[in-house]
């Protein structure tokens, strides 16, 4: 007696059939491939400074991994553990350091690997020194520290030389002095208060550097997401609604590059500065902006079929909720 194929089998079959191509598909439109060809290394820190998942792992410019994770340190509290993610024909000398840097003006965070001259080389799975290169409003912030110190000491130094020689001087030269040293500290004053408000305006500047590192490393991802489901799928399926992704995400570059060249105007001293570290209106309105592009980028990478309609055997998954919060955007 023959085996007859029913109705049912054959739809269970196509079930099977399409699970497989969605996570063959899912891992390929991914871009890690379905079979993996990186090593794993491991890193810990004290704090990673604005560093995100995807962020580029790189030796001397070029790219060579990515940052995969971030958590919390389970063998080392108070550390902060980074899984990244590169080439697995890569050789890293055992005493190398990987080092979190900043790409460009913008504060754009990368892990940077100084290799070592160790003739030993990392395994899988190994852990690799890390270290955290200072940006340019941290080494600013830094540098003043010491000069303030040092102009203290000489004041103090100032005062008992004055003191000491209180006696010998007649009183026009005794009130000279005191005019003098009236107009010293008048200056260190000035220069104290300046360094505090420098302190205080670079937190809004490293919050809405933040902001923006979040927000380009959620286009980059997406970008790279979006063209591959667009060069993929176009050859497997005439089903795909035609959606203007790439127009959009065009118009996301050209506002980050206009957002680069404001700040590129505000690091020169045009008067803009002025204007964004005391206005606090336009400051919230354009930190709301760029956490609601955020949570869209986020959710259009979590939820594509929301945005991207495909009819399975003719129906058609409708999605009708609203976007989600990215996990890293602030209430």
């Amino acid at each position: 007696m023959a085996f007859k194929i029913t109705k049912e089998i054959k739809l269970a079959l196509l079930g099977i059939l399409s699970i497989l191509v969605f996570v063959f598909g899912y891992k390929y439109l991914k871009g890690t491939g379905v079979f993996s060809s990186t090593k794993t290394i491991f890193a810990e820190y004290d704090n990673v400074q604005g560093l995100t998942p995807a962020s580029y792992v790189q030796i001397k410019g070029f790219t060579v991994g990515s940052v995969n994770a971030i958590e919390l340190s389970k063998e080392h509290a108070g550390k902060v553990k980074l899984t990244l993610f590169i080439n697995k024909d890569l050789n890293i000398p055992i005493d190398s350091k990987a080092k979190i840097v900043s790409l460009d003006l913008l504060g754009t965070k990368a892990v940077n690997i100084e290799q070592g001259v160790s003739t030993t080389m990392l395994k899988d799975n190994e852990m690799i020194a890390g270290e955290i290169e200072l940006g340019t409003i941290e080494s600013l912030g830094a540098s003043a520290t010491p000069v303030m110190d040092n102009a203290k000491n000489t004041l103090a130094s100032l005062e008992t030389t004055v003191q000491s020689i209180n006696n010998i001087l007649d009183v026009n030269t005794q009130n000279n002095l005191k005019s003098s040293i009236s107009n010293l500290n008048k200056t260190l004053s000035d220069f104290s208060q300046f360094a505090n408000e420098l302190n205080t305006q670079r937190s809004k500047i490293s919050g809405l550097l933040d902001n923006l590192n979040s927000f380009s490393a959620n286009l980059n991802k997406n970008n790279n997401t979006i063209n591959n489901v667009l060069k993929n799928t176009e050859t497997t399926t005439n089903n795909l609604s035609k959606v203007n992704i790439e127009a959009t995400v065009n118009e996301l570059k050209s506002t980050l590059a206009d957002l680069q060249t404001t700040l590129k105007k505000v690091n020169s001293g045009n008067g803009s500065l002025g204007l964004l570290m005391n206005d606090d209106k336009l400051y919230k309105n354009l930190k709301n902006t760029l956490e609601t592009t955020n949570n869209l980028m986020y959710d259009i990478n979590a939820h594509p079929s929301k945005y991207i309609n495909i009819n399975i055997i003719g129906r058609k998954q409708k999605n009708e909720s609203a976007p989600k919060p990215a996990p890293n955007s602030s209430n």
